[in-house]
């Protein structure tokens, strides 16, 4: 096969041509990537969203609330220990939830959670909103950066969660169906939810 000079150096011409083609595309992707405002060099992470903040993610989950207050809430060893126990699941070593109290006037309607989990390789932010009952008020999906998944943000897969009151009826893929293309992720949040049902409980207790 003739050889031909390049800036690659001495190559086939089928060879120049892949090269060529290799080097259009990473030109396209880096166009792309200027035209959104994304350096090149963080072209890869273009999947990464955020759908809202925490504000916005309070009034969604509780909209009846006309005020939110942070609660404080020590997580020490042994209520860590008792959340694993509840839930069956690893409690993270970063396990950091913020928590805020949901009112109307002097009435507490419940408590907004937000926490953050793995899903196959990146972060997931999400709020979890739950009566003082106990009983899950809803789930909201506030940054997503996995490449693919980000089916879990849907409404149909959210709502599962919706009326179900602690860790035992939230089991993934007993109470909580899997997304095909989204398993870690619909896993993860699922424990997630776990915890945060755990959590909800101590609060309830006044511990």
């Amino acid at each position: 096969m003739p050889l031909i000079a390049s800036t690659w150096g001495w190559v086939s011409i089928t060879e120049m041509n892949k090269m060529q083609f290799t080097h259009r595309r990473e030109m396209l992707r880096r166009m792309g990537a200027a035209s959104l405002g994304i350096s090149p060099l963080l072209a890869s992470h273009v999947f990464a969203a955020t759908f809202m903040d925490v504000e916005q993610a309070q009034k969604l989950l509780l909209p009846q609330a006309d005020s939110f207050s942070a609660v404080s809430l020590s997580l020490d060893d042994a209520k860590l220990s008792d959340i694993a126990k509840t839930t069956d699941t690893r409690v993270p070593k970063n396990f950091n939830p913020q928590i805020w109290r949901a009112n109307q006037g002097p009435k507490t309607l419940g408590w907004v959670i937000t926490d953050r989990v793995i899903g196959k390789y990146d972060l997931i932010d999400y709020a979890a909103a739950f009566l003082t009952d106990g009983t899950t008020a809803g789930l909201e999906i506030m940054a997503y950066r996995e490449s693919h998944g980000s089916e879990i943000k849907q409404s149909a897969w959210r709502k599962q969660f919706v009326g179900k009151k602690g860790a035992v009826a939230m089991r993934f893929a007993d109470d909580i169906r899997n997304i095909s293309g989204a398993t870690l992720s619909c896993q993860h949040v699922t424990e997630g939810m776990q915890r945060l049902s755990a959590l909800t409980t101590l609060l309830l207790a006044g511990k």
